[in-house]
């Protein structure tokens, strides 16, 4: 049982470590801090008297005053206790910027302080001044992996949003007394879980925050997992070896890579190609299989998953674009390049994708009246789907409404690559229009859409999937520079391989036709033909 599981939190926790956001935040904002600084601000309080702080909802558990080190200043680190089981912690540097950072969860979320990449986070702010703060959400992912913390409704409210919006509400409560004066400007970070975390703060809680970066938001959550889910099934009925998505890749690159005019290894917007496996992969030969061509089962499941979520003959989800099948940066481990599909949609030898686990743990935990017993397999589309309304309720990130957040002039700056397998990238889109359509034309004066060609989930890829989001989003909220181009590059081996302007949607990167295609100078962003 112990080692069942550890290999579950194991599962939990990976996307979590990797995916909480992009990770380059903060690349310019020494820069930034001089150009837009506000002066340092002093302790008021001593580190040890901060347990005073406490009230009857929020116990704080330690304060120890941490000496500098590696670059870090010296900082007070806060751990606390939001009742029933949110824990939080938040630092605070002995020269304070006079601006609040919070960064966001991965997956189900439950992670310490201290798990994968979160002391970076942490560090980066803490360099250039901020006080920071995080959350486990209201659970521990170790003790309850994946989503079987929902068995407990109280924490399938906080894990939603009660746990991000109590954190920031308590932890700036425990900056303004220790420096006796407030945060003058409060940022969000985060990307997939991240993501939505920071969409739902700016559409429930619009005083949250000033500023929120939300990369690949899980924002329609309950149709995404679900379609996880459903993926899974097709890709168990008609395996698809990874090493076959060579051949997909290849000739869907061969199809579509020149169709923005410039044949550079990318598919600039997947909405444009025409690919059909059955018609440009080679189709082995009736009743054969083999590693050089796709047998029509195999052809006709990749389509399937293309094609989205289908109900009664209906698509009711977003499909997985056109793109990702090449092999790129592991936005997961870290290690060797690796095609898109592979772990997300394509399982490892023996186990679960990632789609797969996910969408399992969901659909049996996120029941009004959760069923452990649930076999997935059986999972009716047409009737069991409406069963998680009240999972809808609490986790949906669609409302297009943020009249509120804008009028008290917070801005907010979303990213999403085309090559994500993790969620489908037309998922963003179609929030961006619903979000204009709402609020009017002058939308993009407090909202902007950044789609990364080539770019896995929230990282990794094909493409220029290095930029520094939070840098652009400071820039904009407290100089008004509406970030109308954001630089990114592509780092192969430790070394800048490709710059890219990133462009505001609907705009995309055209290249002037002369000078390195690897350069971003040589690129305008410019209406989409």
């Amino acid at each position: 049982m112990v080692a069942i599981r550890s290999v579950l939190a194991a599962l939990a926790l990976m996307p979590a470590s990797a995916l909480a956001q992009n990770g380059y935040s903060f690349t310019d904002a020494s820069e930034s801090m001089v150009r837009y600084g506000v002066s340092a601000t002093q302790a008021a309080m001593s580190c040890a008297s901060v347990p005073s702080l406490a009230t009857a909802e929020t116990t704080i558990v330690s304060a120890r005053l941490v000496p500098a080190a590696d670059g870090v200043p010296e900082h007070c680190r806060v751990t606390g206790l939001i009742q029933p089981e949110i824990r939080f912690e938040v630092n605070l540097p002995s020269n304070w910027n006079r601006r609040f950072y919070m960064h966001g969860n991965g997956g189900f979320a439950g992670e310490t302080p201290e798990f994968g990449p979160r002391p970076l986070y942490r560090a980066n702010a803490l360099k250039m001044g901020f006080a920071t703060a995080q959350t486990n959400t209201g659970h521990d992912a170790v003790a309850e992996p994946l989503a079987t913390f929902a068995l407990s409704y109280q924490k399938r409210v906080d894990y939603a949003f009660r746990a991000v919006h109590l954190t920031a509400v308590e932890t700036k409560r425990i900056v303004a007394a220790y420096y006796a004066r407030a945060a003058a400007y409060s940022y969000w970070d985060g990307c997939s879980t991240g993501g939505r975390q920071g969409l739902i703060s700016a559409q429930r809680f619009p005083e949250d925050f000033d500023g929120i970066v939300a990369g690949a938001p899980v924002l329609n959550f309950v149709d995404t997992v679900a379609q996880s889910l459903w993926n899974s099934l097709v890709l168990a009925e008609t395996p698809v070896p990874v090493a076959k998505m060579k051949l997909v890749a290849d000739a869907a690159y061969a199809r579509c890579d020149a169709k923005d005019g410039l044949k550079d290894g990318l598919i600039d917007d997947p909405r444009r190609c025409d690919f059909d496996p059955a018609r440009d992969v080679a189709q082995c030969p009736a009743g054969q299989d083999g590693e050089t061509c796709l047998t029509p089962a195999q052809s006709a499941a990749i389509k399937k998953i293309y094609g989205g979520l289908q109900v009664d003959g209906k698509t009711v989800h977003f499909g997985q674009p056109i793109g990702a099948e090449a092999t790129g940066a592991s936005p997961i481990t870290g290690g060797p390049p690796e095609s898109g599909w592979n772990r997300w949609l394509i399982a490892p030898p023996g186990g679960k994708s990632l789609q797969g686990g996910f969408g399992e743990s969901f659909v049996r935990y996120f029941l009004l009246k959760s069923d452990p017993a649930l076999d997935p397999a059986k999972f009716d589309y047409a009737k069991d789907i409406a069963k998680y309304a009240d999972a809808r309720a609490l986790l949906n990130a669609t409302n297009p409404d943020l009249r509120a957040f804008r009028a008290r002039g917070a801005k907010l700056l979303m990213y999403f690559g085309w090559a994500d397998t993790a969620l489908p990238p037309v998922m963003a889109i179609d929030y961006y229009l619903k979000a204009v359509a709402t609020n009017g034309l002058a939308t993009p004066d407090f909202f902007r859409l950044f789609m990364v060609p080539g770019m896995f989930h929230c990282r990794g890829g094909v493409g220029t999937d290095q930029f520094d989001a939070m840098t652009a989003l400071i820039n904009w909220v407290e100089n008004g520079v509406a970030p109308a181009t954001i630089a990114a590059s592509q780092v192969d081996k430790g070394k800048v391989v490709r710059t890219r302007p990133l462009c505001p949607y609907p705009l995309v990167a055209r290249h002037s036709g002369s000078g390195s295609p690897d350069d971003l100078a040589t690129f305008a962003c410019k209406a989409p033909e």
